[in-house]
């Protein structure tokens, strides 16, 4: 009977897990997410950041078709395109997902105001793509906005940079 006794209080002490090994393997799981966390916050950030540049090239691609019906880039985003706009509903555009605005800005040769037709033509346009303030993309401190001129020519600014221009800034965000 004694013998049966010490096999019951064995079997008793060898279920379940102890105060300090849970402890142990809560610090465990708690170090390996602090680590992947950031990490992976800033993937989920720098995939934000394609939309805004997949915008800007369709807009740049919507402004040539313009350019070859009109021989003048388009002055604004809305209006209609008659009156050198290119037909959108406001003046600026909202990347799907919400978290860019995109801007039109359009000069003539020398830098005057052009009013997107043959009469005074807009010869040089830049879109400038930057992140709504009230969305989480608006801090991301790498990319903080991108450009894309006529030329094709691509720019980029984050908090260190505040003008676009930078090729370190461009090469990390394009």
């Amino acid at each position: 009977m004694k013998n049966n006794k010490n096999r019951i209080i064995s079997n008793l002490k060898q279920n379940g897990f102890s105060l300090l090994e849970l402890m142990i393997a809560v610090a465990i799981i708690g170090i390996i997410t602090s680590i992947a966390y950031p990490s992976y916050m800033k993937q989920v950030q720098k995939s934000k950041r394609t939309p805004a540049k997949v915008e800007l090239m369709r807009i740049a691609q919507i402004q040539e078709s313009f350019y070859v019906q009109n021989l003048s880039y388009a002055q604004t985003l809305n209006n209609d395109t008659a009156v050198g706009g290119l037909g959108f509903a406001d003046s600026t555009v909202t990347t799907e997902g919400g978290d860019y605005s995109v801007s039109l800005s359009a000069t003539t040769a020398d830098g005057s105001a052009c009013s997107g037709t043959s009469v005074t033509p807009c010869v040089i346009y830049i879109l400038t793509a930057e992140p709504i303030s009230t969305e989480p993309q608006a801090h991301d401190g790498l990319c903080t906005g991108f450009q894309l001129t006529n030329t094709g020519a691509k720019a980029a600014k984050n908090t260190a940079h505040s003008t676009y221009g930078t090729a370190s800034v461009r090469d990390a965000c394009w």
